[in-house]
């Protein structure tokens, strides 16, 4: 893919999928029968020096992009690329969470035949209900934005900024890592180890009981058989996040090490799951806070199932991690 190709695709990528291919082969057209002009001007076949020096008159990608955008819009091509992003992000958490939601809500309560069907439809019912109001909610506020934003927040470069076309041919540079991002990291994983190792008797509920601290714990049996292999991941991020610190960008070997503690991570939630539960709060203890019999089953089964559910919400995590540092660091490469 030459020069020309690249520049052609860049701005096919910032344009909307009807017509997209005809404005793309229209302007490779164009731009080769310009470049075939200045060829026969300058007695010479075209070289990549004189597509460069072409696509430097024609203007950035961006640019020439918007002249093909209608006049009016509700959410212009300064926002759209934000608004799409956003929406990508909050459309896939909320999906996922009330997915995950209705099915502990199913897994919980004894249903068959036509009383689990009604409850599954309900749920997907609910979940495309929430799926349109987000969406409608996030199409209101870049509308408004669209409106309210000075257009000198987002704006084109403009013939006063110089712009290189051979940037198009570049090779991405390793991502940089932001300072706060391995540091908070660190933190967290350190704060982990010394509470759930040395205090994981604070993990409950306490309560002043005939004027002493009683606590109710959390955590069971099967949890502490586990927690080694739990510190073992939490020292590795450390560590990780330590080489990120002193290096100050992404590399290949670092990426991999990332992805392997991401897999390394799901697997191990996996076998949380599986399992039997890591958090248990008993009933006939929790009745000793006040609550009755009935409150004291509700709070216990909720803090089962929810540990369960952030269980789940970590491994959705990772694994979309997993596949956007695969796609984005490896596979586009190539």
């Amino acid at each position: 893919m030459n020069v020309l190709d690249r520049y052609v695709d860049e701005v096919g990528k910032r344009l909307p999928r009807r017509g997209r291919s005809d404005i793309e082969a229209e302007l490779h057209s164009t731009l080769e029968d310009m470049l075939e002009d200045r060829a026969k001007k300058a007695g010479h076949a075209s070289d990549e020096a004189m597509q460069l020096a072409l696509l430097k008159e024609y203007g950035p990608p961006e640019a020439v992009a918007a002249t093909y955008h209608a006049t009016q819009y509700l959410i212009g091509p300064r926002l759209f690329p934000f608004f799409v992003l956003v929406l990508k992000i909050v459309l896939t958490v909320l999906t996922v969470v009330l997915l995950v939601s209705l099915g502990i809500d199913v897994a919980t309560h004894a249903m068959a035949g036509r009383a689990l069907a009604q409850a599954i439809a309900s749920g997907l019912a609910g979940i495309l209900g929430s799926a349109l109001e987000a969406f409608g909610n996030i199409v209101l506020v870049f509308a408004i934005l669209e409106r309210a934003l000075p257009t000198s927040e987002f704006k084109f470069r403009d013939g006063k900024q110089e712009w290189d076309p051979a940037s198009l041919m570049r090779e991405a540079e390793p991502a940089e890592v932001k300072l706060w991002e391995p540091i908070s990291a660190i933190v967290a994983a350190v704060a982990a180890l010394v509470l759930f190792n040395l205090y994981p008797q604070l993990i409950g509920i306490n309560f002043l009981r005939n004027g002493a601290w009683t606590s109710v714990p959390a955590l069971t049996g099967t949890f502490f058989r586990w927690l080694p292999a739990i510190n073992v991941l939490w020292a590795l991020q450390i560590a990780l996040n330590l080489v990120l610190l002193r290096r100050g960008r992404w590399q290949p070997s670092t990426k991999w090490f990332s992805i392997a503690l991401d897999v390394a991570g799901i697997g191990l939630g996996y076998l949380l799951l599986s399992g039997p539960p890591i958090v248990s709060l008993s009933a006939p203890a929790l009745q000793g806070t006040g609550l009755d019999a009935a409150g004291a089953a509700v709070v216990s089964l909720a803090a089962e199932q929810g540990a369960r559910l952030l269980i789940a919400m970590i491994m959705i995590v990772q694994g979309a991690h997993v596949v956007k540092d695969v796609v984005r660091h490896f596979l586009r490469r190539r």
